[in-house]
């Protein structure tokens, strides 16, 4: 029977290569040039003593200005310090929160975990806003309704403090992505155990202190090191409320280094790179902890049972409890965000007609705002069907028994999951400077969705390559079998199967994009800045009213993203 999958020979050396292979080839030479070069270039850049675009002085002056200056190895210690102490409580309530949601009785446990999901897609910058507008010093809301306490005389609430902004985390990113993580984790361990452990005598509490917590244990340090990693790959939160307070963490000192006149590219590669090589020890670390871990098996053939702890009377605490937390950590801070999108002056509740729509009609009228909405949903939309088309592509060549680059590609697309948004923006724009991709992409909205694109590597292709592993084999052998290329094969019948897939990822990256600000904070021009830059930049010059309305705006467009995303992915999978 004749082959259809067609090979391709340069004969002048006689080399044979089939489409698949140059599929695989061309992916290779992409993400090594995306993914590799940047880490070359912020590596090697910070020993380079020249401009970006002059020819290269190499010395040890950048890591010696950079780390003889005080406020460095601060900013250093303030990152991990924050992401340390804000982790703990984090993963207190995280690992409550599961428990309850999947292995206890609680009523509306799948309405709380329905919420968590909703509140990891609201973006963090907007809450930031609203937390603003009820702690401020001078004007919050809840100091201002302490001060009318006869006990009280000043502030009771500081945002910008460093609890303050462990606090602000808490409630933009603190619990959902973990719960997020952790309730399948719970959902599969059998109950076998934990009913063993009720014959012998044991409480609740003693059952979990004793039996769930210790077998779950390797999964829950992997959350939390996960967790850790994300926590210190923190940019907007820091950069509203601890500049003010003169706290820097990692991510905000390049940051200022590249505000600079001239600018301090030396000093923040430096910086930079020296986070990376913190980061790799900690990774070195964790591993050599897993390899000597115990290993407990939680899913048998023999008995597996997942039967539900009761709470009895406790039920009902256990909810409260869930909801008093979701209303204080989310819906508040949204229901200011609203208020402080119409007030006149933010934070002035006392002054005569203080609430107005003017600022919603300015926003409109502003021809920047339009031109930022226009960047953003080209930015966006970029991102979204590029992501689809590059990483569903890599995924099938993992899962392909034929790649014989598997490992290889897997290792670059994990490579922005270890690499903080703020880096992946300096490693990126020194590509561009150093590369004659300067005159095309540098300060473009192309470049930009590229970045983003690079950014959602590591989801992507995992969430492709899940869905790709539940699809036999027969069907890519029956296309073959009927004389289809490889490429009518991916394109014809595997892209269609994975669309629900596809839709998912599409607007989560889309949701992603439109809020992103770590990443396009070093590649953004004039005529290029997006959506989340100009909300930066309403921020910084005090129009904090304008910039409530621009994030709530924007979180509307995200939930309704959401809506229609969700009957579109049913309508695909048909469960509609």
């Amino acid at each position: 029977m004749q082959r259809s999958d067609t090979t391709i020979s340069v004969a002048h050396f006689g080399i044979r290569f089939r489409p698949i292979r140059l599929a695989e080839l061309s992916m290779l030479a992409f993400l090594a040039v995306t993914m590799g070069l940047p880490l070359f270039f912020l590596l090697i850049g910070s020993f380079n003593l020249a401009p970006p675009g002059k020819p290269a002085v190499y010395g040890l002056d950048n890591w010696v200005r950079a780390f003889s200056d005080p406020g460095t190895l601060s900013a250093l210690w303030t990152s991990f310090l924050l992401s340390m102490v804000r982790l703990i409580p984090a993963m207190f309530f995280s690992v409550l929160f599961a428990w309850l949601i999947a292995r206890t009785d609680m009523p509306g446990g799948k309405a709380v975990e329905s919420f968590c999901w909703i509140a990891y897609f609201v973006p963090d910058f907007p809450l930031t806003l609203a937390w603003i507008l009820l702690l401020d010093p001078n004007f919050g809301f809840l100091n201002t309704l302490a001060k009318s306490l006869p006990f009280i005389d000043g502030p009771l609430f500081n945002p910008y403090s460093f609890w303050g902004i462990v606090w602000v985390h808490t409630s933009a990113g603190g619990i959902w992505f973990k719960v997020m993580l952790l309730v399948p984790i719970f959902r599969r361990l059998g109950a076998s155990l934990e009913e063993a452990a009720r014959v012998s005598g044991a409480n609740t509490a003693a059952m979990l202190r004793r039996i769930t917590l210790p077998v779950l244990s390797p999964m829950i340090l992997a959350v939390s090191v996960l967790s850790f990693i994300r926590g210190l790959q923190s940019f907007n939160t820091e950069l509203l409320l601890g500049t003010p307070a003169r706290i820097y963490v990692y991510s905000t000192r390049i940051y200022d280094y590249l505000q600079r006149e001239p600018r301090a590219y030396g000093e923040a590669t430096a910086l930079g790179s020296m986070f990376l090589v913190a980061l790799a020890v900690l990774l070195f670390c964790y591993w050599k902890y897993l390899s000597g871990e115990r290993k407990f098996t939680v899913v048998t053939g023999q008995g597996y049972s997942t039967m539900r702890v009761k709470l009895g009377k406790w039920r009902y605490v256990a909810l409260g409890v869930c909801v008093l937390y979701l209303a204080v950590m989310m819906i508040l801070p949204l229901l200011f965000l609203v208020i402080g999108s119409f007030m006149r002056r933010y934070g002035f509740f006392n002054i005569a007609s203080p609430f107005t729509l003017v600022h919603w009609q300015n926003l409109f009228a502003d021809a920047i705002f339009l031109e930022a909405l226009k960047n953003s949903l080209i930015i966006a939309s970029v991102t979204a069907v590029g992501g689809i088309l590059l990483y569903s592509a890599v995924a099938y060549l993992l899962v392909s028994r034929r790649a014989i680059t598997a490992p290889l590609l897997e290792s670059f697309c994990w490579v922005p999951h270890v690499l903080p948004g703020i880096l992946l923006s300096l490693g990126v724009l020194w590509l561009f400077l150093s590369t004659p991709l300067r005159s095309v992409l540098y300060g473009t909205v192309w470049g930009i969705a590229l970045a983003l694109i690079l950014a959602d590597s590591p989801v992507t292709t995992q969430a492709f390559k899940a869905g790709l592993l539940q699809l036999g084999p027969d069907l890519e052998e029956a296309a073959r079998v009927s004389g289809a290329s490889w490429a009518q094969t991916y394109r014809r019948v595997l892209l269609p199967l994975l669309a629900p897939i596809a839709a998912a990822v599409g607007l989560m990256n889309f949701g992603s994009a439109l809020t992103s600000i770590s990443t396009p904070v070093l590649l953004y021009s004039h005529q290029s800045r997006p959506l989340s830059i100009l909300l930066l930049e309403y921020s910084f010059t005090g129009e904090l009213e304008r910039g409530a309305a621009l994030g709530l705006l924007i979180t509307v467009i995200i939930g309704l993203m959401m809506v229609v995303g969700r009957k579109f992915g049913l309508r695909l999978s048909g469960s509609d």
